[in-house]
Order: structure tokens, then C-alpha cells, then sequence
């Protein structure tokens, strides 16, 4: 059985705070260090879905201005959770397996993608049941002007 806590893990709005607070106080005194960015990202991709973009935003601009390759790894594991928390799985799905072409034995990344298969699966049979509903209601109206044209 996979865990999904990872997904329902959230920061609360105080300690997300606190982490913003960090990042503008380094911000104020010039450029803000590599791991004050990186822990503000890092948080907003574990709050609510507009706070995220924002931090998928700014792990995008780490991975591209990062070059060190352990700072990487951890930069695309939470670009791939913020994806996954946005429901958007092609692309979580496409940041883990780069992870995990690097890391196969990653348990953590392991198990995200474990995560996100999971919730693709569960997210195509709704598109599919909601299609299959609308489709019966669609041919069921269709059926009753059909019927009531030729009455």
C-alpha cells in the first residue's frame, strides 16, 4: 500500500510566514542565499495551489541557476510534488523519472511516483466516468427530441 501523506501533507499559514519572512529579510540585505530560497520554495509547494505556482516557479529558476548536483535532486523532487499537487502528473511524472534516472534506489522519489501513478490512474477513471455521464445524458436528450419529433 502506498502512502499518499506526502500529497496531503500541508504548511500551515504561520509557519509558511515564517519562512516568507526569512526570505524578504535576505532579500532586503542584497541577494538571498541559495538555501533561504530554496527552503521558502520549498514550503510553498506544500501550502495552497496559488502559493505553489509560485513555488514551482522559483525551483524552476534554482534547477536552471544551480549547478551543484546534490542541491538538484532536491530541487526537482519538490517540482515534481508541486506539479503533483497542482494535478498535474504528466509533468510531476516527468521530473521524477529525471530523479530517478540518476537515483533508481531513491525511495523517496520511488515512492512519489508510485504516488502519482496512483492518482493518474484515479483521475483518468473520473475524466472517464464524468465523459460516460455526460455521454448518456447527451444521448439520452438526444433520444427524447428524436421520439418527440416523430410523435
Amino acid at each position: 500500500m502506498v502512502s499518499e501523506s506526502i500529497l496531503d501533507d500541508r504548511i500551515d499559514a504561520s509557519e509558511l510566514e515564517k519562512f516568507r519572512d526569512n526570505y524578504l529579510a535576505e532579500c532586503a540585505r542584497g541577494n538571498p542565499s541559495t538555501d533561504i530560497i530554496f527552503a521558502y520554495a520549498s514550503a510553498l509547494v506544500r501550502s495552497n495551489k496559488k502559493t505553489i505556482r509560485e513555488g514551482v516557479r522559483i525551483l524552476k529558476y534554482l534547477i536552471e541557476n544551480e549547478s551543484r548536483e546534490s542541491y538538484q535532486r532536491d530541487y526537482i523532487y519538490y517540482l515534481s510534488l508541486g506539479y503533483a499537487h497542482l494535478n498535474d502528473y504528466d509533468r510531476a511524472l516527468a521530473y521524477i523519472d529525471i530523479l530517478l534516472k540518476s537515483e533508481e534506489e531513491n525511495h523517496q522519489a520511488v515512492n512519489l511516483k508510485k504516488i502519482i501513478k496512483k492518482k493518474m490512474h484515479k483521475h483518468g477513471f473520473i475524466g472517464v466516468a464524468i465523459f460516460g455521464a455526460f455521454s448518456a445524458v447527451v444521448a439520452g436528450a438526444a433520444i427524447g427530441i428524436v421520439k418527440a419529433v416523430k410523435s
